[in-house]
């Protein structure tokens, strides 16, 4: 069931979209280098995206199953619904460059926070269109002449390094997909890994069906990793230029919580 404290942890896990501890070399030892003009990586464009997924989140202590929904106006906002047993709503969140606000219908309140909520929790940082590059399987940040650019068999690797934290993309060199994301923060330690699979056609494009997150990090006083794991199995994705409704009113007579 959705405690308090399960909705705060799905609602931040969610936004950031979270296996192993120490500092890794993602840079394989046999490979190829190519040429930037050589790559091309297949990204999906949209003005407006919905999906429907069956969500699985898991972690030492807690199963949880439910029905999520979610709606992008890309660049602007991310709309998601939370449904559980029966169809009930157990929560609803809107996210923006500015704000994050979840609706806890479970607790009758309201939780209000910014984006840095996800830097102060697992100790890494990632913007409004990072999040949107991870739900939809695009790359978190754009190829540049400082990038080691790989070849290995049928994938290409893409190793970047951003500050502390260094990512690596494996994409299909036939379908031109990202089918593996990897970051890792070489100060933190925070680890976390996106696999995309179950790829369909979604018009001229693919969509990977389903996505598996596995997220590592660690709390300030204690050497023991927190592993949570989540999984997203898409049953309906539309792409489209019409405009979508995001309904959310906040309930009068919730508790308003600022954190």
């Amino acid at each position: 069931t959705f405690t308090e404290m399960n909705l705060k942890n799905f609602s931040i896990l969610f936004l950031s979209l979270t296996l192993l501890s120490c500092k890794k070399d993602f840079i394989p030892t046999e490979s190829s280098r190519i040429e930037i003009d050589d790559f091309i990586v297949d990204e999906i464009d949209y003005k407006f995206l919905s999906t429907k997924s069956k969500f699985q989140y898991k972690n030492e202590n807690q199963l949880i199953n439910a029905t999520l929904n979610t709606r992008i106006e890309k660049d602007k906002k991310i709309w998601f619904s939370v449904r559980v047993a029966l169809g009930i709503e157990a929560a609803r969140g809107l996210v923006t460059k500015e704000e994050i606000i979840i609706i806890d219908r479970v607790n009758k309140q309201v939780i209000k926070s910014t984006p840095d909520i996800i830097e102060n929790t697992f100790k890494i940082k990632l913007n409004f269109e990072q999040l949107e590059a991870i739900l939809t399987g695009n790359l978190l940040y754009d190829i540049s002449d400082d990038d080691n650019l790989v070849r290995e068999g049928n994938y290409f690797k893409i190793v970047q390094q951003m500050g502390s934290i260094q990512s690596q993309n494996l994409v299909n060199n036939k379908t031109s997909k990202v089918e593996k994301l990897i970051l890792f923060d070489e100060v933190t330690n925070y680890l976390l890994t996106v696999d995309y699979e179950n790829f369909k056609p979604l018009g001229k494009i693919l969509f990977p069906g389903r996505h598996l997150f596995t997220s590592v990090s660690y709390l300030d006083d204690s050497p023991v990793p927190v592993i949570n794991n989540i999984n997203f199995n898409y049953r309906e994705v539309e792409r489209t230029n019409k405009p979508l409704k995001f309904p959310f009113s906040i309930p009068s007579k919730y508790v308003v919580k600022n954190i």
